[in-house]
């Protein structure tokens, strides 16, 4: 690193909620941090220990290296995963995705998952949209663009990979795809991803915001989680025509797990506003081929299929946990031979029996304590945490019955920046 012209390295921990914690070194003094880990006060971080048990000690991944190429590369992230007596600590959000996808191969799987991150460049607060372009906008939109335009550079710069943006349907929102690869590495990217653009955006005076529904009437931001299985280097998804039989079970995994995972894909009060009817959000429990009203979309370009598109969760997920659910409801799926019901054709939104997603974050919750695969210790701190922000939204706002059709002051001052 010291070679490329690093002069400081950052040691990333990772909280519950999904944002990055971090302690900076210079290069020089790095070395014994690489080799004996980077010890912190875990008692500071929300969940991660008590005062009395607060020294914890961070292993850096030396997989997991990016170059902060957008702040001229004198700067190395480097995350870690943290240990309690030699052992994952149970808090850590990143050891819950890796022992996931680590139960996936012990059973002979190996899960590969990309993302398509939506957000919005905005100005001021309460925000305003940074431009007015729509969908595919082949048109020039001042800072805006340019914005954009410097994103994609450091994708490619920072270790992340090359990848491809668009305008999306709303005014100011734009869509970055991180490439397909390991879970664990992917959930690192988005991290690196929303770190450099909320940086490159504060530097030309706006806002990048990964709150899922900044603007009410209009597209909220969607994270959509495309998956796949492997085994002996073939995809199982793979097929002309006619989803596989491995497809078919792990949709049906992901579509029975949905209501008890959505406080983990879609886990802000913001988040159920962005699960209304219409504007290419899912409200209904289904799949389908080539439908973007649908929950579980199979990509379906000629007749070609490779993966499952899972359309529930947004950029204000912590992308290791969403991930984590994701890949466990998919293989107990696969392993259990579940079968979907059939797949819709029409448009989702006006399905009269299916299920549908929980209408607020207070329901999400109770359905989240009705047998999620994730650890129990680590369940429910989490669900603690978010029944706490569920509480301050109501104390703040009122009844959710009057504020479901607005975005309010609370939510901008506690989403638009943090998300």
């Amino acid at each position: 690193m010291r070679g490329a012209g690093v002069k400081l390295v950052k040691f990333v921990v990772v909280d519950i909620f999904g944002r990055p914690r971090a302690e900076v070194l210079p290069i020089e003094a790095a070395r014994e941090a690489f080799l004996d880990g980077v010890a912190y006060d875990g008692s500071s971080i929300p969940a991660y220990t008590t005062v009395n048990k607060s020294d914890l000690v961070a292993l850096p991944d030396l997989n997991a290296v990016y170059v902060e190429s957008w702040n001229g590369g004198k700067t190395a992230i480097v995350f870690t995963n943290t240990v309690d007596g030699g052992k994952p600590h149970p808090m850590d959000p990143r050891n819950v995705l890796r022992q996931a996808a680590d139960y996936a191969k012990s059973r002979g799987y190996a899960p590969v998952v990309g993302a398509e991150v939506e957000f919005f460049l905005v100005r001021g607060v309460p925000p305003a949209p940074a431009d007015s372009g729509v969908y595919f906008d082949g048109y020039l939109h001042g800072d805006s663009y340019s914005a954009v335009e410097e994103i994609l550079g450091h994708l490619e710069a920072s270790g992340i990979g090359l990848s491809k943006t668009h305008h999306e349907v709303a005014p100011g929102q734009y869509e970055v795809n991180i490439p397909a690869g390991d879970p664990v590495q992917v959930a690192d990217q988005i991290l690196v991803f929303k770190i450099m653009a909320k940086a490159v955006a504060k530097r030309r005076g706006l806002t990048a915001t990964f709150m899922p529904k900044p603007f009410w009437g209009v597209n909220g931001s969607g994270m959509h989680v495309h998956v796949s299985f492997w085994k002996d280097g073939v995809n199982l998804f793979a097929s002309r025509g006619e989803p596989t039989q491995e497809l078919k079970w792990a949709v049906a995994g992901v579509l029975e797990n949905a209501l008890r995972n959505s406080a983990f894909v879609a886990p802000t009060v913001n988040s159920y506003k962005r699960l209304v009817p219409h504007h290419e959000a899912p409200t209904r429990v289904v799949w389908g081929l080539g439908n973007r009203s649908v929950m579980v979309r199979i990509p379906y370009y000629g007749g070609r299929i490779n993966r499952l598109e899972y359309r529930h969760p947004d950029p204000s997920a912590n992308p290791y946990l969403a991930f984590a659910v994701i890949i466990l409801s998919a293989l107990e799926g696969i392993e259990k031979k579940r079968e979907p019901p059939p797949p819709v054709a029409e448009v989702a939104y006006e399905l009269e029996e299916a299920r549908e997603t929980p209408p607020n974050l207070g329901e999400a919750l109770k359905m989240a304590r009705d047998g999620t695969p994730l650890p129990g210790q680590f369940l429910e701190a989490y669900l603690r945490l978010k029944e706490r922000e569920w509480e301050e939204y109501i104390t703040a706002e009122g009844s959710w019955e009057t504020t479901w059709n607005k975005i309010t002051k609370w939510e901008y001052e506690k989403y638009l920046e943090e998300a």
